[in-house]
């Protein structure tokens, strides 16, 4: 199952890149620009996922029937970005460094960081942006663990924390699996 949610992102990433639809995200209160990623990259493994709001609502159409919560999630987002990285010992300095300029341009944003962790081998950070009535409108996970991937991930639009996990397995989006549930539970990853 998990490598057919493989196939599906890479349909969709690849229908997005296709598409001559483009919407300009920058001026949506839950978008971060990571910057220039391509030095992390190894030859190891990259991946890039850049899924639009059209193709979302397109998602919560199909998967309506079958799964009422999840389309009702996807049908708030506007935008799906994710980037991933093998680390090696080449990229390691450049993943904390840009961790670390991440997250001092978010807090300097009034993001805030919910969920921080640190061990001598794996870090993570997920922070959110809320609006009025507090609302969540954006989600940042930055994350890498020294023995596998490195992922910078963010979703634009309006988020329910409490089905997020059924957006990680659905889509095997790496790291979101950190995120706490307010009763202070780790959401399920599947």
């Amino acid at each position: 199952m998990k490598t057919l949610s493989k196939y599906f992102v890479i349909f969709l990433a690849l229908t997005a890149i296709l598409s001559a639809q483009k919407k300009e995200y920058t001026s949506e209160p839950g978008y971060i620009n990571f910057g220039d990623l391509q030095s992390l990259e190894t030859d190891e493994m990259v991946a890039e996922v850049f899924i639009e709001e059209h193709l979302l609502r397109m998602v919560s159409k199909m998967t309506k029937s079958e799964d009422e919560e999840l389309s009702s999630l996807i049908n708030g987002l506007k935008l799906i970005k994710v980037n991933a990285f093998s680390v090696t010992e080449k990229n390691l300095a450049q993943i904390k460094s840009k961790m670390e300029s991440v997250d001092k341009e978010l807090t300097g944003k009034k993001w805030d960081r919910i969920v921080r962790t640190r061990s001598k081998n794996e870090s993570a950070n997920v922070y959110i942006k809320t609006g009025s009535n507090d609302i969540i409108q954006g989600l940042v996970v930055t994350a890498f663990d020294v023995d596998g991937e490195a992922a910078f991930v963010n979703i634009v639009g309006d988020i329910n924390l409490e089905t997020i996990g059924k957006l990680t397995s659905k889509f095997d989006i790496p790291s979101l699996d950190k995120i706490k549930k307010e009763d202070g539970d780790e959401t399920d990853k599947k």
